[in-house]
């Protein structure tokens, strides 16, 4: 066990049993048995070389803003990846996949480059966005991306937009085991006070609409309309033009928000964020999960897909 520790040193920095509650927007989760903070993206590559060739169990996480972890915490290593490198080539920004996404729209908007506007305020990293097409405002990322850098089964390669399999809130990578290492975003020249302005836009929309507890963010996918078995012309307008039934706007009409088991609770604010209001459990989450889905089959016959990911 000792010589195991010291091999996972040479990768990054390492920790033992760190709660998953310190590296999750939602606060919530018991120990990670091992973890390594990694900064280098060779470094990075080379433990997931050694890890897959021992047989090694490892859990990978970046900024923690979509995860529900397990409050037994999880056994084995766990990688966080803290590469951060992001470089500007032509109208291309290629970024690692531990940068944050609000920096790469930082330097888009420094360099008058128009596609990530809506990007304004969405939390995690660029690897997190990318294997879980993160969208907002009825746009995602998928649709600024030319490829993908990844490790898969020993090797790096590059795969295309088209390889990634993008959909609403997924790609490929939420279904196997590879391993976003950088992006490339293609990106437009524009008009800088233009992108400013719609940046500001965004930004105020978002405004008061989310909570300042901690959360993992929108928990269920929106319904795409073509799933929604009631009348869609008695549906808001906004709703027809995006293709999509916002989750929140079900819970309103169901009455749900503020609703709380234990520690947990559907935000007053947005009824597609569940809070931990105080110290919550995964279990009470979970418990409102159930609510939520029940109450919005019995009422409008639509089975509601998580959008968290929801570690055992």
């Amino acid at each position: 066990m000792e010589q195991f520790y010291d091999e996972l040193k040479n990768y990054g920095d390492l920790k033992l049993n760190v709660p998953f509650s310190k590296l999750t927007t939602f606060a919530v989760g018991g120990p990670a048995q091992y973890l390594v903070q990694v900064t280098d993206s060779k470094k990075l590559v080379d433990l997931l070389n050694y890890l897959n060739s021992k047989g090694i169990n490892y859990f990978i996480i970046g900024g923690g803003s979509n995860l529900l972890m397990p409050d037994d915490g999880v056994e084995g290593v766990t990688i966080k990846v803290q590469t951060t490198k992001i470089e500007l080539i032509g109208n291309t920004i290629v970024a690692d996949s531990g940068a944050q996404l609000g920096a790469v729209l930082n330097l888009s908007c420094k360099n008058s480059l128009a596609g990530l506007e809506w990007t304004i305020g969405v939390p995690g990293t660029v690897g997190g966005a990318v294997r879980g097409n993160a969208g907002a405002m009825g746009l995602d990322i998928a649709h600024s991306i030319s490829k993908v850098e990844i490790w898969r089964n020993g090797e790096v390669i590059e795969v295309t937009n088209e390889d990634c399999q993008f959909a609403y809130r997924e790609s490929l990578f939420k279904f196997n085991k590879d391993v976003v290492l950088r992006t490339w975003f293609e990106l437009r020249p524009g008009d800088r006070k233009e992108i400013m302005e719609k940046v500001q836009g965004y930004m105020k929309h978002r405004t008061g609409r989310y909570p300042h507890h901690p959360s993992a963010g929108s928990f269920f996918k929106n319904i795409k309309l073509a799933k929604w078995p009631g009348d869609i012309k008695e549906l808001p307008e906004l709703f027809q033009q995006r293709g999509t039934v916002p989750v929140g706007w079900v819970m309103e009409q169901l009455d749900l928000k503020g609703i709380t088991v234990g520690g947990a609770k559907i935000s007053d604010e947005h009824g597609n964020f569940i809070i931990n209001y105080h110290e919550a459990k995964q279990a009470e989450i979970l418990q409102i999960v159930d609510i939520m889905k029940e109450k919005a089959y019995n009422k409008f016959k639509v089975e509601l897909e998580t959008e968290v990911e929801i570690v055992p």
